[in-house]
This record gives structure tokens, C-alpha cells and sequence, in this order.
């Protein structure tokens, strides 16, 4: 194996962490946040409904934030069908 393609396999291994860790940071955030507002309204209000509530909306929060540092919610498939047409007409 050439050197080259061993820095470059390190390379490639070190941004799958920090992706794999930046992932992970984000839906704890999403859920330690939304919690802690439902925590404070319910305290706030005396009530029991807003924790079960907001860690709903965590969950959903840390969903997206998954798809989007993924890349899952910024393809568009209309582009790919007008990069297609494009590719088929001489114009």
C-alpha cells in the first residue's frame, strides 16, 4: 500500500468520527434541551405533561437534525429529473 493511500484512508476514517460524533452530539442536544423545557414548564406550571411532550418533540428535533447532517433532507429528486431532460435535449 502507498503512502499516499494510507493518509488518505486516515483522513477518511478521522471525518467518519467526527461525523459519527457531531451526529451524536446533535441529538443529544435536541433531547437534553427540549427536556429541560419540558422539565422547567412543568415545574413552572405544577403540571405532567409537558416532559413526555417535549421529549416527543426531542426525538422529532433530533430526527431531523440526523437527516439533515446526513444529507437526507437536501437531495431533491425534481433536480435529478430536470439534470436528466437536461442531459437528453441538444439545447
Amino acid at each position: 500500500m502507498k503512502k499516499r493511500d494510507k493518509k488518505k484512508e486516515q483522513k477518511d476514517i478521522l471525518k467518519g468520527i467526527a461525523m459519527i460524533m457531531q451526529i451524536g452530539f446533535s441529538i443529544m442536544t435536541c433531547m437534553a434541551l427540549s427536556f429541560a423545557i419540558g422539565y422547567y414548564i412543568d415545574q413552572r406550571f405544577h403540571l405532567t405533561v409537558f416532559v413526555p411532550i417535549m421529549l416527543l418533540v426531542g426525538i422529532l428535533a433530533s430526527i431531523r437534525s440526523m437527516l439533515i447532517l446526513t444529507g437526507g433532507l437536501t437531495r431533491n429528486p425534481h433536480k435529478e429529473a430536470d439534470d436528466e431532460e437536461s442531459k437528453n435535449h441538444p439545447l
